[in-house]
């Protein structure tokens, strides 16, 4: 009977059935807290875009850290959609007519006059600035590692 390779090079698994310990967890979440305060803070300046720049770095930073991009993707997905849902949320508390515009722009873009679908349709909007931020971010930084 033959053992297998691993076995015979000392390396054997060792079932645990203790919680897997993540390291850096607690600084991702403090970076996407920062960001998503950053996208509101622009997005109240009427700087729309910046969902794609914050998805462009995380794509860069995210490739060169070993980030997987299964993890990264809806990350920056959550970061752009809570950045811009933020000053919705506060320009609604001041009064400003969110919901009148929101009914507005859906009924001029061909759908449902309802609120709640402009208000959506402006948050996947983010949501497809970061993914494509994060794709070319993480394509460019593949490009200048030279990794395939």
């Amino acid at each position: 009977m033959t053992l297998p390779k691993a076995v015979r090079a000392g390396r054997t698994h060792r079932p645990s059935f203790a919680p897997r310990r993540r390291r850096g967890t607690l600084v991702l979440g403090l970076a996407g807290l920062v960001t998503a305060v950053i996208i509101a803070v622009t997005a109240e300046a009427g700087l729309w875009f910046v969902p794609f720049v914050a998805g462009l770095a995380a794509g860069a930073v995210g490739r060169r850290a070993g980030w997987r991009i299964r993890a990264a993707l809806p990350g920056a997905v959550l970061v752009a959609v809570a950045g811009w849902a933020a000053p919705l949320w506060w320009w609604t508390l001041r009064g400003w007519p969110v919901g009148a515009t929101a009914r507005v722009l859906a009924a001029l873009a061909g759908l449902p006059p309802h609120a709640a679908i402009g208000v959506t349709v402006t948050l996947l909007i983010a949501a497809i600035q970061a993914a494509v931020g994060l794709w070319l971010g993480w394509t460019l930084a593949a490009l200048t590692t030279g990794a395939r």
